[in-house]
């Protein structure tokens, strides 16, 4: 009996909510239709509307167990937002002056509502706080001024212009000050000369202001200019000349005429192995104009081995090795095995050279045949390159041999 009393109340309720909301859409719908009318029954005319900027800021309470609904904002009828728990909403109309209602109603739910009637009488800002609960929608705070003050981040703002600063359209507030005019044609009033500064004018196209600039003095015309020094590779020349419009005496500079290179003078050898360097100076001022590295040709380099490598130099690499690593040397004598050819750039073929007669004081030699004909055994050879250390080999007999091992730079 008891439960069944607790249902007939919630239907009781719910249906006397939806009689309110109901009601208010009904009175909505009778304002709405009387707007046109402009005359009453008697024939007075009715108090003539104006166009007010209306702002709206709702803010729906955070209620965890109402996470899931959202409720729909209508403005006079026109839906204007669907803000969700927890949320605000934020937004500026055009309205007519007189009364005007807000209607809230839980999404999806028609039962669940409540309105907020209030007059526009001029610019004016609507605040509503909401709270919502199973059964219906309460309205918690409400507010309405005849200020109306944007937040920050919700100006409109017009740029600033040389009439009015940054404005906002909606508030009135303003931001910085005026701005420079926005010329139209500029038109020439007075010349330029070399003697005097000239003038132009332009109308504003904002305010219609007639505003004016200076326009730099000419250069002076000088018809004929006369060298009064010559210039050098080092020092700059002069030239003067006379102003044909108002006589004064001008002067200007010439620039430097450029150096004249001598040939190249080696201020360092280069060596098969490392670069030299070289300078080219001026004829005139002798100042060094171009610095540049260099390396040997090949036929350079022979020819700097032919003069540089020391010959007869067998017993001594073989007595004290230590002494000439590093040491450019020259042999010939006659290829008595070729050891291993090379099939490849990168790599060094191996012979082994006897210097004298016979099987008789024989080096290694490693050289590098890429793109040369092949070496053969009994050939007659002289090699240039750089001793490395003593070499140790086994012959077919079984025994060890020690020989000078060389790395081969040119040979012929």
């Amino acid at each position: 009996m008891k439960k069944r009393i607790l249902n007939l109340i919630s239907i009781l309720m719910a249906l006397t909510i939806f009689a309110g909301c109901s009601a208010s859409k009904a009175s909505e719908k009778s304002k709405s239709d009387n707007v046109e009318q402009v005359e009453d029954d008697s024939g007075e005319e009715e108090e003539e509307t104006t166009i007010c900027v209306l702002f709206v800021k709702v803010e729906y309470e955070s209620n965890v167990l109402l996470a899931k609904y959202s409720i729909d904002i209508s403005l006079d009828g026109e839906e204007i937002a669907t803000i969700s728990n927890g949320k605000e909403y934020f937004g500026s109309f055009e309205v007519e002056s007189g009364e005007h209602q807000l209607f809230f109603e839980k999404n999806g739910d028609a039962d669940n509502c409540n309105d907020y009637i209030f007059d526009v009488d001029s610019d004016c800002t609507v605040y509503c706080s909401l709270k919502s609960h199973m059964d219906h929608i309460e309205i918690t705070e409400k507010n309405v001024t005849d200020v109306t003050v944007c937040p920050d981040d919700k100006h409109q703002w017009e740029e600033a212009t040389c009439k009015s600063p940054k404005t906002c359209k909606v508030c009135g507030a303003t931001e910085g000050g005026l701005v420079d005019h926005t010329p139209g044609t500029w038109q020439t009033t007075k010349d330029a000369t070399c003697m005097e500064e000239g003038e132009e004018s332009a109308v504003c196209s904002i305010c219609g202001e007639t505003i004016t600039r200076k326009v730099d003095k000419t250069e002076h015309n000088i018809a004929q200019w006369e060298s009064v020094k010559a210039p050098t590779c080092t020092e700059e020349g002069e030239e003067k000349g006379v102003c044909s419009v108002c006589g004064q005496e001008m002067t200007r500079k010439v620039e430097k005429i450029p150096h004249d290179p001598g040939d190249w003078t080696i201020t360092k050898e280069a060596t098969v192995d490392e670069p030299g360097v070289r300078v080219r100076k001026c004829k005139v001022c002798d100042e060094v104009i171009e610095n540049e590295n260099y390396v040997l040709t090949e036929e350079e380099g022979l020819k700097w081995l032919k003069k540089n490598a020391k010959g007869g130099l067998y017993t001594k690499i073989s007595r004290d090795p230590n002494q000439y690593v590093g040491e450019y040397v020259k042999f010939s004598g006659k290829v008595v095995q070729v050891c291993y050819e090379s099939g490849s750039a990168g790599d060094y073929s191996q012979y082994r050279i006897a210097t004298k007669n016979g099987y008789d004081d024989v080096v290694y030699a490693l050289i590098n045949i890429s793109g040369k004909s092949r070496i053969l055994e009994n050939d007659k050879i002289t090699i240039y390159g750089k001793f490395s250390e003593l070499y140790t080999y086994t012959t077919v007999m079984g025994s060890s041999v020690t020989i000078p091992l060389i790395y081969v730079i040119a040979y012929e």
